[in-house]
């Protein structure tokens, strides 16, 4: 066990730096799980720096800006951005949230009572219909009522446990006045102080912190700082595009909430898998509530269809061919894994960290595996090289 541990050891971890490395990493992980806190202002502001950079290295290769002037523009570019998705988007998007939330209410208070409407019938009607094509005895341990009244029970669960959990756990990890308003005043100036004084804060960084050793973190680190970049500029053109497309979408075929659906289908691409399959559970269900099992209900859900397809088999493919390579079972194990860590906000970065991880295990060094590149590189030149005739 001791040689098995001692090899796997040498082979990670014998080049010079690596340890150190890592113990950078892991305790900048163990900063960020206990005192998020404490440093969380500092967090996100690295997060949104590193999404502005490229702006800042745009103004300065194109048009020759000093980088204090580059970064001033770009924060002003999004901090108006951001002003104008806030005054004229969120109030809507929070609003239809508002009515939504309250017609759920209103459902699960009337499917409680004795009242059944005729969604209610339909399923219960379809259910029995089913039940008496069994074989006996099955049909006659069930009756018409027996079943209308386990409908109505079960709206009126799902509808109170969905309400909860909106209630209990989705509003207190978003809503919070007090932090919202602290995140908006010091992250844009810590955000601003980043991109202008990047390079000090570099140094800084490589000086007290960073292993004296830096060869292989400068390697390691433009590799998945390229895949990184590739991936968040794709996801947000992703997220903007399939909002602005479903919203539209919805509006035009007048499905209500049109706004708060939309922007759920475009944030639910952040968490491939579990996110589309979430999303569609109120896709289907408000136009059922709203127009009922009938034609349109079809030509509603095959627009929608239409969407999905286009944005799995187009769309994707198109923004992320080489940004991320993550299979199903570590999408949906980092979905698991970083939710039970952080919550909601785990959930949400789940598939950026997950990136990151599996680029750091596809680059970090291998000494076996530079030993096996280095060995067939002298054996191509050894045949390349032309052997002399007596």
């Amino acid at each position: 066990m001791i040689k098995l541990f001692k090899g796997w050891y040498s082979r990670h971890f014998s080049t010079p730096g690596t340890i150190e490395f890592a113990l950078v990493l892991l305790a900048a992980f163990v900063v960020v799980y206990y005192f998020m806190w404490l440093v969380g202002p500092l967090v996100v502001a690295l997060c949104i720096a590193y999404c502005l950079d490229w702006g800042v290295r745009f103004g300065i290769n194109k048009f020759k800006l000093s980088r204090t002037s580059a970064s001033a523009i770009t924060m002003v570019l999004f901090v108006g951005f951001s002003i104008g998705i806030m005054v004229f988007i969120v109030p809507k998007i929070v609003q239809q949230a508002n009515q939504f939330y309250t017609n759920l209410q209103k459902i699960s208070i009337t499917a409680q009572g004795e009242r059944k409407d005729d969604f209610d019938t339909l399923v219960a009607t379809r259910t029995y219909e089913f039940i008496e094509s069994l074989p006996d005895p099955i049909p006659s341990m069930f009756s018409q009522g027996e079943i209308d009244q386990y409908v109505v029970q079960a709206r009126a669960s799902i509808l109170s446990n969905i309400t909860s959990i909106i209630r209990n756990q989705v509003m207190p990890s978003v809503v919070n006045a007090m932090t919202w308003l602290m995140y908006m005043i010091i992250v844009p100036i810590f955000t601003f102080l980043m991109l202008a004084n990047k390079e000090t804060l570099q140094n800084r960084f490589r000086r007290y912190i960073l292993p004296t050793n830096q060869n292989v973190i400068h390697d390691f680190w433009i590799k998945i700082n390229k895949q990184l970049e590739a991936y968040i500029r794709g996801k947000i053109l992703h997220i903007i595009i399939i909002t602005i497309v479903n919203t539209l979408a919805f509006m035009l075929l007048g499905v209500n909430y049109a706004f708060l659906l939309g922007f759920g289908v475009g944030l639910s691409v952040i968490i491939p898998y579990v996110g589309a399959a979430l999303i569609t559970i109120p896709v289907v269900l408000i136009p059922i509530f709203q127009f009922g099992f009938c034609s349109y209900l079809i030509w509603i859900l095959v627009v929608y269809l239409i969407i999905q397809l286009l944005d799995s088999n187009v769309l994707t493919p198109f923004l992320f061919s080489k940004a991320m390579n993550l299979d199903a079972f570590s999408i949906l194990s980092a979905i698991l894994i970083f939710g039970g860590l952080w919550g909601f906000w785990g959930v949400f970065f789940s598939i950026p960290l997950a990136t990151f991880i599996g680029s750091m295990f596809k680059y970090w060094p291998n000494k076996n595996l530079d030993d096996q590149m280095e060995a067939a590189l002298e054996s191509k030149e050894r045949k390349t090289v032309p052997t002399s005739k007596e």
